[in-house]
């Protein structure tokens, strides 16, 4: 009987052996493979027992699914079963938008892609009232974009593009605050339009250079002449100033040797007519 017993405590005590020992084995392996999951996920990684949170992330605890806390970066040890946590990451990301076709307010078809830059500032509400980041403000920013640029006509969008990105920023942020995002900055990468939309601008913009060139040119005739005028009537009245212009142009005129010319005085031709007054007297006076 006590040989029978012993033979019993001898196969019963590997076996025991061995089976705690696998449980162990696959324990390390789940928390290993866990661990790893966590670590290539996106901005959100669920990790449970044994986690290293980085330096650039936030661990957001749950016990029994209940949010208990928020770990900072270090080595954290949860409670297996009971615990787990989603590791989010801090870092600002930036996401390109989808091209989408716009219809602006004087029925112009535009094209219309955009980059948004985000991070994540608040992860509680983070991982408690969004599932996807990167979705949902990319769907955010699309609906706000093509709200503001329908309500613009095409002139308006090409000349305050940086408005518009600033306006659409604040809108965006605004949503995204209340999920623990902050929006950092829209920019309005690209505006494409129709081939003969650009012919037709590239039209109206030469036609508008002409306009104003003309208009330009006109208004220095004007003045031009106005002050052509003034200074007549001021040499009008002063016979020392008109032959100080004769003299000045006398002067600018000897400066090309290769050309000649006769010098007519401006009081000759008032001479002649004095002369001819008062031989027309004589004549009247001998009758």
């Amino acid at each position: 009987m006590l040989s029978r017993v012993n033979r019993l405590k001898n196969l019963v005590g590997p076996m025991s052996r061995l089976m705690v020992g696998q449980q162990q084995r696959l324990l390390l392996n789940s928390a290993a493979a866990t661990v790893a999951v966590g670590s290539q996920s996106g901005s959100v990684g669920v990790r449970s027992f044994f986690t290293i949170i980085n330096q650039y992330e936030a661990g957001v605890t749950f016990t029994l699914g209940r949010l208990t806390s928020v770990k900072k970066p270090g080595i954290r040890l949860l409670i297996p079963l009971l615990q787990e946590m989603e590791v989010v990451d801090m870092r600002t990301v930036s996401i390109s938008l989808d091209k989408q076709e716009i219809i602006t307010r004087d029925n112009i078809s535009l094209v219309v892609d955009a980059i948004v830059n985000y991070r994540v500032v608040d992860p509680e509400k983070a991982v408690i009232k969004v599932s996807d980041h990167d979705r949902i403000i990319h769907e955010l920013a699309q609906i706000k974009i093509r709200e503001l640029l329908s309500q613009n006509t095409l002139d308006e969008v090409l000349h305050n593009r940086e408005k518009f990105g600033v306006e659409i920023n604040e809108s965006v942020a605004e949503i995204a605050a209340e999920w623990g995002l902050f929006v950092e900055r829209i920019n309005l990468k690209d505006i494409k339009f129709e081939e003969g939309m650009s012919r037709a601008m590239a039209k109206k913009a030469e036609a508008e250079r002409l306009r104003e060139a003309k208009i330009i040119h006109a208004q220095s005739e004007v003045q031009t002449s106005k002050e052509i005028l003034q200074a007549a009537k001021m040499l009008e009245g002063s016979p020392i100033a008109i032959r100080l212009k004769e003299l000045d142009a006398l002067q600018q005129i000897a400066k090309e040797p290769s050309k000649s010319f006769i010098f007519v005085p401006s009081n000759m031709f008032q001479s002649v007519q004095t002369l001819m007054n008062e031989v027309s007297n004589d004549k009247k006076d001998k009758k």
